[in-house]
């Protein structure tokens, strides 16, 4: 009797000191609010798929209402697995010319992206493929690991950062972007 209350003593100071450590392993990576969010759309160009040259900057020529920036790679399964649900969340807002979405490739080849897009239903919308093979921008915008994902507004403020992969098809995302476009709406 006393070896198991021993035992399940052990087990309990055990489960106890591993989480311990793991809070100050995590406490260790936690930025600050400021460090983790962009206040607003960074300057800079990228690459797109097809080698031209372009300025997310350009798009607010037009009114833009909102620009979702989403880091991803084809090497990243948690990217992969996510991707076909954030497409269809696209397909959502493809009447709408105010609305833009950019996905970045970080750190990949064109070859790659293209032969994994042609597995995809890609939604005929303000989509674009980005690609950002020298952390350059990735460094810029202060994304630490993919997917990541900006929100800004029509007057290139950031909203909101989504950080890992995201239920895109969950009602939140819908009722959120929705608020995003009142807000942001209210500024063009």
């Amino acid at each position: 009797m006393l070896n198991r209350i021993l035992i399940i003593l052990a087990i309990i100071v055990a489960s106890v000191s591993y989480s311990l450590y793991q809070k100050s392993v995590l406490d260790g990576q936690l930025v600050t609010q400021a460090d983790a969010i962009l206040a607003k759309l960074p300057e800079g160009s990228f690459e797109t798929i097809d080698g031209k040259i372009f300025d997310p900057h350009s798009l607010f020529s037009a009114p833009v209402a909102l620009l979702v920036v989403h880091y991803w790679g084809t090497w990243c399964a948690p990217c992969e697995a996510e991707l076909p649900d954030l497409l269809t969340f696209i397909k959502k807002f493809e009447n709408r010319t105010d609305v833009k979405f950019l996905l970045v490739a970080v750190n990949d080849d064109k070859v790659k992206i293209q032969k994994h897009l042609s597995k995809l239903q890609i939604p005929k919308s303000s989509l674009m493929w980005l690609l950002d093979n020298n952390n350059i921008h990735r460094d810029i915008y202060g994304t630490a690991r993919v997917p990541e994902t900006y929100v800004f507004s029509s007057d290139k403020m950031t909203l909101r950062k989504y950080l890992g992969p995201q239920d895109w098809l969950n009602s939140s995302f819908f009722q959120s972007f929705d608020e995003f476009l009142k807000i942001s709406s209210s500024k063009l």
